[in-house]
C-alpha cells in the first residue's frame, strides 16, 4: 500500500543499519533507533539515549514523470499505436533524515565510533534495492541515500526545531520514494496512431 511506503523504507535502512554494526560490535540493545528525541511536551526521549537516533526533519518533493502509461489488455501490452491511458503524474518525494549519535558523558566515544561505523556502511552501500534489501515493498525499484552537507546555521536549526542540543549527526537525503496512483483520467493516443487524443473524461 503507498500509505505505508515511507514507514517500510526507513523500518528497512534502520534494520539493516542496525545488521551491520551489531556484526561488528554486538550488544544487548540496538544501535540504531527509529523514533523521535523528544516527546510532545518536549520531555528527552529516555529510550533513546546510549543510541544513533534516526529521524526524520523534512520531507521535499523531488520530481515528476508523464503522465501518460500505456494501458493494458488481456495481460498484454496493446499496440503502440493503440491508446494511452492518462493518469496523476507519479509524485516522488525525497526524506531528508538525521543520524545522531545520541551518546553523553563517559559515552560519548562510544558514539562517535557508532557513527563513524554507520557513515561507513552508508558509503559502502549507496543504493538499497531487492537484491540487497527484499524487506523493500514491491513499489520501489531503487531508492538511493546520499550524504547532506549543511552548514553550521541549518544544524544550529534543525536541532532547534527537534528540541535538542547539539550532538554528532550526518544527515542524509533519501531519494525517490514513489506515490503514484492507477486512476485513469483520460485516453490519448501515441504519435503515429490511428485517430485524434481524446480529452480528458
Amino acid at each position: 500500500m503507498s500509505d505505508d511506503l515511507i514507514r517500510n523504507a526507513l523500518e528497512t535502512i534502520c534494520a539493516l543499519a542496525n545488521a551491520y554494526l551489531e556484526n561488528l560490535d554486538r550488544r544487548d540493545d540496538a544501535w540504531v533507533s527509529l523514533t523521535s528525541l523528544v516527546d510532545h511536551g518536549g520531555a528527552l526521549n529516555q529510550g533513546a539515549r546510549d543510541k544513533i537516533i534516526m529521524c526524520v526533519y523534512n520531507i521535499t518533493r523531488e520530481t515528476t514523470i508523464s503522465t501518460y502509461q500505456p494501458t493494458l489488455s488481456s495481460g498484454r501490452n496493446m499496440d503502440p499505436a493503440a491508446a494511452l491511458a492518462i493518469v496523476c503524474p507519479p509524485l516522488f518525494i525525497d526524506i531528508h533524515l538525521m543520524f545522531m549519535a545520541n551518546f553523553t558523558e563517559k559515552n560519548y566515544g562510544d558514539g562517535l565510533a557508532a557513527l563513524s561505523r554507520l557513515i561507513a556502511y552508508f558509503q559502502q552501500t549507496p543504493y538499497y534495492d531487492a537484491a540487497n534489501a527484499p524487506m523493500l515493498a514491491h513499489a520501489f525499484d531503487k531508492l538511493t541515500l546520499e550524504f547532506e552537507n549543511l552548514s553550521p546555521v541549518d544544524v544550529n536549526y534543525v536541532m532547534s526545531m527537534l528540541g535538542t542540543r547539539y550532538l554528532p549527526s550526518a544527515f542524509y537525503k533519501l531519494r525517490m520514494i514513489p506515490f503514484a496512483s492507477t486512476a485513469m483520467q483520460g485516453r490519448a493516443y501515441a504519435v503515429g496512431g490511428t485517430g485524434m487524443a481524446e480529452g480528458r473524461s
